[in-house]
């Protein structure tokens, strides 16, 4: 059951910043510990009226995923997307717009600073809102399947793209890189971040080579002045610069 594999994460041993409030009186801690979101997932899993959905939403826009007051969002988000991802699948309309609205705000609140980025299977580091949402893309047949919801969801993960390099070749001071491209990069170019061998580099222009046919997840993408040095090999990937740098 869905409320069992909830309570197995060890919640408590995923980084999380401690919280610091001014303090307005003796009993008042100057620094709290932000509380596990296992019970908000658990009720909104289970949720079947309109009071039990606000009050799960409410927990965990102010746990150890999500801190709503300050629009910030920590390690603990990526492994909750999961169970939020299956969360839309209930019939339960409220409980499943909830989760969806959950998610959008993990894609759209700011980390801390030195907990800003999540190690994923690839061997990457992408910034936790680029992790969410390649989760959310993971689930797109079913997504668009929802509908409108579904689809405004998928659109606020195109910003946080996710480029797989599989060929790279020289143009002059360019380089032409192919690959895979998940989300999608503005035609006029933008700034990325490159990840290859344990190393992150900041790349001032990173542009599609061709008109994307939005489609096909295969592109050519041109990185702009791209020094000797690079480390752009098969198997690097390219993230948006503006998301690993997007800290509270």
């Amino acid at each position: 059951m869905l409320a069992d594999e909830i309570d197995a994460v060890d919640w408590l041993a995923i980084p999380t910043p401690r919280l610091h409030v001014p303090r307005v009186g003796r009993d008042v801690p100057e620094w709290f510990d932000l509380r596990s979101p296992a019970p908000g997932l658990r009720d909104l899993a289970a949720a079947t009226n309109i009071p039990a959905v606000a009050a799960a939403a409410t927990y965990l826009t102010s746990s150890s995923i999500l801190w709503g007051h300050m629009g910030a969002v920590f390690p603990a988000a990526v492994t909750a997307a999961p169970f939020l991802l299956r969360i839309t699948e209930r019939d339960y309309a409220n409980a499943r717009d909830a989760a969806l609205s959950l998610l959008s705000d993990m894609l759209h609140s700011a980390p801390f600073d030195g907990f800003n980025r999540v190690g994923v299977a690839d061997g990457s580091t992408p910034a936790l809102c680029c992790a969410v949402a390649e989760l959310i893309r993971a689930r797109q047949d079913f997504l668009l399947a929802l509908g409108k919801p579904g689809r405004r969801l998928l659109e606020e993960c195109s910003a946080h793209w996710r480029f797989e390099i599989t060929e790279v070749a020289r143009d002059g001071e360019d380089l032409l890189v192919l690959g895979r491209l998940g989300g999608r990069i503005p035609e006029s170019g933008t700034a990325g971040e490159l990840q290859s061998e344990g190393m992150i580099v900041r790349l001032d222009m990173v542009a599609p080579e061709y008109p994307l046919d939005g489609v096909s997840d295969e592109a050519c993408l041109r990185i702009e002045r791209a020094g000797d040095e690079l480390p752009c090999v098969p198997g690097a990937v390219m993230f948006p610069a503006e998301c690993g740098e997007f800290v509270h």
